[in-house]
């Protein structure tokens, strides 16, 4: 009988395939790390080439949310913005710079604190919102404010949350580093055209004095009404007392509802002059 043994080098090949697959089992290098992801640049929002010059006009798309700046026939900058939201539409239409104030404060809008000193309501309107006892009202910050109408809607610093979308109270809020450049640029008299989906400035007055008469017809009910329950609470005159004909009724007593008429809409050609404390709609 004849016995076969392996040829040597198959065995010797086996033994190498071998030695390289446990090698290969107990070495297996790590896969390698994910990609980093792209980081994406941070979204400018404005672009400025205006140094040293003067801003001859100014258009604002409201829908766009953009303001682009020129010197003449050619733009030198362009800001996204961050105007009115639709519950408080800023206006529609030709307008010009009729005020320039560093260090604007609302007279309208704000936040309000109780005695402690603690924010209590941060998004608070005057005579809408109550005070607390020994509270106190401060208005919301409108930095290089540019006033373009009578009522108080203008330009100035503020934040745009979402760049893009509406976010003030009615103003038209500019990027906080660029407001600035752009204040610094534009003079009494600088044309703006604000163009989009909003009211025109007549239409916008209406609704605004609207809604001032509403308001101040709904205190004069809420007086009227404290006035009769106080009237219904007044003891009544002792035994053998008589009230004296004609004599004085109270302020208080007297207070009655009283009509309130819109007042007459300003021209956006020639704006009124600013009262001495005007109703700023804030930022």
């Amino acid at each position: 009988m004849t016995t076969r043994f392996p040829h040597p080098v198959s065995v010797a090949s086996a033994a190498a395939l071998l030695l390289l697959t446990l090698a290969s089992c107990v070495h297996q290098p790590p896969p390698p790390p994910p990609p980093e992801p792209e980081k994406k640049a941070p979204l400018s929002l404005f672009e400025w080439n205006g140094q040293g010059r003067s801003v001859s006009h100014i258009n604002i798309d409201v829908d766009e949310q953009k303001a682009r700046y020129y010197s003449g026939g050619e733009e030198i900058g362009w800001s996204y913005v961050a105007s009115g939201l639709r519950s408080f539409p800023t206006p529609v239409g030709s307008f010009k710079v009729i005020e320039k104030t560093a260090d604007k404060k609302s007279n309208l809008y704000g936040k309000i604190y109780n005695s402690a000193g603690k924010l209590v309501n941060s998004d608070a309107k005057m005579g809408r919102d109550s005070i607390p006892e020994g509270g106190k009202f401060t208005g919301a910050t409108m930095s290089y404010y540019m006033r373009l109408t009578g009522d108080g809607v203008g330009m100035h610093a503020g934040p745009i949350p979402s760049p893009g979308r509406r976010a003030s109270h009615g103003c038209i809020r500019l990027p906080r580093a660029f407001a600035p450049l752009l204040f610094a640029s534009v003079g009494i008299g600088t044309p703006v055209n604000i163009s989009g989906d909003g009211p025109s400035y007549t239409s916008y007055i209406k609704t605004q004095n609207a809604a001032a008469a509403k308001l101040a017809a709904a205190r004069a009910k809420k007086k009227a009404a404290a006035t009769a329950t106080s009237s219904n609470t007044t003891p009544a005159p002792a035994p053998g007392t008589t009230t004296t004909p004609g004599a004085p009724v109270s302020a208080d007593a007297a207070a009655v509802p009283v009509e309130i008429k819109p007042a007459v809409v300003p021209t956006v050609e020639a704006p009124p002059a600013a009262p001495a404390t005007p109703a700023l709609p804030g930022n």
